[in-house]
């Protein structure tokens, strides 16, 4: 390391070797030193650090703390401790050792993690292609992390099956932050596989139990319970009884959002069960005290809006304002849900054709692009019962042979 520290403090300071080796020591010897390839005496380091003004014992304290802080920023990113998030993130990109060779493939990576935590797509990728173009050399955990963060950057690109084949290439022997499992259960259950998804769910939900990590406990917990549901209605006596465990969690931990999901999911079981009035209520409560500025929030609001709409428990007067409030969250954050809010605002005026041609021109394009695979089947079994509806056979024809042919009915 002191060879590295002598190189970098050089290069910082625009020195050559030739300027800093007089009466010291040979070029050559030095240039061997920087590299790490021969023996050297003390002396000689002492005066090399003189003539930089640095202080070993403190550089080289500095280089571990970096290190360390990059490993903690990654640590943190998994607990989801946000606080300490921004305080690490801050640290460490004012940190001139960020530049140091030695860490650029660590700070990469790690500054990939932190936007991708952010939903960051854009500044996250710029960090995933400066290692993929510059020719940095990786160990076996650096290539696995890579491939961890194109897993994440793919899901949150709507790209699952990419995000499906990196998360399953990883080397388990070489990388063990296994929290990769919860991105690859994500990524099988937006692919509708619902086996695979329980699967790395279940793996994932026993990591972080085994870790104390409750906050990430909650969020496989719910992903297991969507998957118990996904091909039937699982007995709802212990299906409640989960979800209400998971009420009384998110209350402890103080974990409000978490707490959103956890409602918006239970409504989202319940409509499925056709308990409208009961799906209704929780829909209330996750948007009461979701964050009313964010895309989680335009998310719940569909899902509220829908059931009001099937069940007529909601007036469409107030439908309305609720998909023109869900249309300007969409615009603000460049959300697809602008497509479904577009479609409910023509549904609810009982514009029915140019609702439905929301669907076939706008919805289902979008979703076959990005390969969500969920969102595909949603849509096409809407739209082929609209056919039906107005007998149109033709279209409903070979909409039938697309959701045949679904992995979920196989």
């Amino acid at each position: 390391m002191e060879g590295r520290i002598i190189k970098y403090y050089r290069e910082a300071k625009k020195l050559t070797q030739k300027e800093i080796v007089q009466g010291i020591c040979s070029i050559t010897h030095l240039s061997k030193i920087e590299r790490e390839s021969t023996q050297y005496s003390s002396e000689i380091i002492y005066m090399l650090c003189e003539r930089l003004e640095i202080n070993m014992e403190e550089e080289i304290e500095r280089f571990h703390q970096f290190k360390r802080k990059m490993t903690d920023l990654q640590k943190q990113i998994i607990i989801q401790d946000d606080e300490r998030i921004e305080q690490l993130k801050k640290e460490l990109t004012a940190n001139s050792l960020r530049k140091v060779p030695d860490f650029q493939a660590s700070y990469f990576l790690t500054m990939a993690r932190y936007f991708l935590y952010k939903m960051k797509v854009t500044e996250a990728y710029y960090f995933i292609n400066q290692l993929q173009k510059e020719v940095i050399e990786l160990t076996s955990f650096e290539e696995n992390s890579l491939k961890h963060q194109l897993g994440i950057y793919y899901f949150l690109t709507g790209r699952n099956k990419d995000c499906i084949r990196e998360l399953s290439s990883i080397d388990h022997d070489s990388y063990h932050q296994n929290e990769y499992y919860y991105h690859l259960a994500l990524a099988y259950y937006a692919a509708n596989q619902n086996v695979q998804a329980y699967y790395y769910g279940k793996k994932a939900a026993d990591y972080f139990h085994s870790t104390m990590n409750v906050n990430r406990m909650i969020d496989s917990e719910t992903l297991l319970l969507v998957q118990l549901n996904a091909k039937g209605a699982h007995d709802f006596k212990e299906t409640k009884d989960r979800y209400e465990a998971l009420f009384r969690l998110c209350e402890e931990c103080g974990e409000v959002e978490r707490k959103a999901k956890v409602y918006n999911n239970f409504a989202y079981d319940l409509h499925k069960r056709k308990k409208y009035t009961e799906a209704h209520y929780y829909y209330l409560k996750a948007l009461e005290i979701a964050c009313e500025n964010s895309p989680l929030y335009a998310m719940f609001l569909e899902n509220y809006i829908h059931n009001g709409f099937i069940s007529g428990l909601v007036h469409k007067k107030e439908l309305l304002q609720e998909v023109r409030k869900g249309i300007e969250l969409a615009k603000t954050y460049q959300w697809s849900g602008l497509f479904t809010f577009e479609f409910y605002s023509f549904l609810i005026e009982g514009r029915e054709e140019e609702a439905y041609a929301i669907i076939e021109n706008k919805l289902l394009p979008y979703y076959r692009q990005s390969g969500d695979t969920l969102m595909i089947e949603k849509y096409e079994q809407r739209l082929f019962a609209y056919y039906r509806k107005i007998g149109d056979v033709e279209n409903a024809f070979e909409l039938a042979k697309s959701l045949i042919a679904s992995p979920t009915l196989v």
